[in-house]
């Protein structure tokens, strides 16, 4: 029983000791001072009498009863004594009242673990919690990751050195027709002037923004090549919805959510003005990412490199009036997609980028010749930047697909007795021909005869 008591002694010393460490304390008997006010001392210091004097009395009791019947040794007074006090720790604990008020750092939690609680260290600070999350650049991020390090940066040289030169248009979308470009992107990246960008900042905007409405009349599907993808920025509100028409509309299939995570580290009592159509405070952004054509991670590896990235973007939210987006979307699109016929439509001139034709009526100058555009694409699949064995060996591949002979283990997909059972077999299928396609008028559904399919 000692060592168990000195086994909750020692731990409980550790605990406060790195509870010291962690708000500055000088030692570990101030922690009372930094947490509690004179009034919160003093009922703890009131608690440990009462739990102090009731620990003596009991124990004078069971003294006095042992002298009385001479029965129990000296001995078994003390290992009484130590099974009141492991008691008594365990039922009122007076050194875990000291963390139950962490009003310098996080009022009113009810963790057991307050230092740990974001959502009300964020009410109290206006940190965000994803401000917390490490290694979150793109210099940073795979630095225990030496494969996936090395796989980023040949990704990178090769399509540093496949890149077309930098092309920019200036041109408003509302009145330029895409099919001028008299090309056929791989990519296209869209990034509208949303009115609710300017909504939640609170600023006046500047350039005219575009209604979901304005968006899906863009005819996206004229410029898009067989095998495509569009990205498009569709906010983080009503246009998760109406981003996904759009997508229809024009042609390709959501396939994925790109989300842009917003900290705020360098400016975290930075109020924005609440969206009135919002519930929650907002801190993210949502792209939106669709297909076209037929596209397989497993089989079309000369177009896209599934899996090299995440989903996911965590960067510092602009200043006050600034829309732009991170420029890790960039990499993301570049490390999947191999095409090279990129497309930024609503572009600025902070993103003019190599690889990229950027169109946009914000854009000071244009260089965009179509004919010398198309010369870069002129060779037979020379629109793919292509890949070196070294990439292929590192980069993640889907896993290979099961043989059909290794789903049931020897029996046929007829049933478990042999191909005349069950819904396979021959006599399963003739059972259920009549009943198929095969013999519309002779379909028989819950509601009667002819009911799903109409008789001839």
């Amino acid at each position: 029983m000692n060592s168990r008591l000195q086994e909750i002694r020692q731990r409980q010393k550790l605990r406060r000791q790195l509870l010291a460490q962690q708000l500055g304390a000088e030692s570990a008997d101030s922690i009372g001072a930094v947490l509690n006010s004179k009034d919160e001392q003093k009922e703890i210091e009131e608690t440990r009498e009462t739990c102090r004097s009731s620990l003596d009395s009991s124990l004078l009791a069971s003294k006095k009863k042992a002298q009385a019947e001479g029965e129990e040794t000296e001995e078994d007074v003390e290992e009484q004594r130590d099974d009141m006090e492991v008691q008594q720790l365990d039922e009122s604990n007076p050194y875990e009242e000291v963390y139950k008020d962490s009003s310098t750092f996080l009022k009113g939690t009810q963790s057991l673990n307050p230092h740990n609680d974001y959502c009300q260290h964020f009410v109290d600070t206006g940190h965000r919690p994803q401000n917390f999350i490490r290694d979150v650049g793109l210099a940073d991020r795979f630095e225990e990751y030496p494969k996936l390090r090395e796989l980023i940066r040949l990704k990178d040289e090769l399509i540093s050195t496949t890149n077309t030169p930098p092309m920019y248009l200036q041109a408003d979308p509302e009145h330029f027709d895409l099919q001028d470009l008299k090309c056929k992107f791989d990519v296209i990246l869209l990034e509208p002037p949303l009115e609710e960008y300017y909504r939640e900042s609170g600023i006046s905007h500047t350039e005219r923004c575009w209604t979901w409405d304005d968006i899906m009349r863009l005819e996206i599907e004229e410029i898009s090549a067989l095998r495509s993808f569009v990205f498009l920025w569709c906010g983080s509100g009503e246009g998760l919805d109406l981003g996904r028409m759009c997508l229809r509309k024009w042609g390709f299939r959501r396939c994925e959510d790109i989300c842009w995570i917003k900290t705020n580290k360098n400016n975290p009592g930075k109020t924005k003005a609440l969206d009135p159509k919002a519930v929650f405070q907002r801190t993210k952004e949502h792209c939106l990412m669709g297909i076209k054509g037929t596209v397989r991670r497993s089989t079309d590896g000369d177009f896209i490199h599934a899996n090299v990235d995440i989903d996911l973007i965590i960067t510092e939210e602009p200043e006050m009036g600034n829309v732009e987006k991170p420029v890790e979307i960039f990499h993301i699109i570049e490390h999947f997609c191999l095409g090279r016929r990129r497309l930024h439509l609503f572009g600025r001139d902070s993103t003019i980028r190599p690889g990229w034709l950027t169109v946009g009526p914000t854009l000071t100058n244009s260089n965009f010749n179509p004919e010398t555009y198309a010369l870069h694409f002129a060779l037979p699949n020379s629109h793919l930047s292509g890949c070196t064995e070294e990439i292929e060996r590192l980069r993640p591949k889907s896993p290979p697909a099961k043989l059909k002979s290794d789903r049931g283990g020897g029996a046929p997909r007829g049933g478990r007795g042999g191909p005349n059972a069950g819904r396979g077999g021959d006599r399963g299928r003739e059972r259920n021909r009549p009943n198929f396609r095969g013999d519309r008028g002779g379909f028989r559904g819950r509601g009667g005869p002819h009911r799903g399919f109409p008789p001839r």
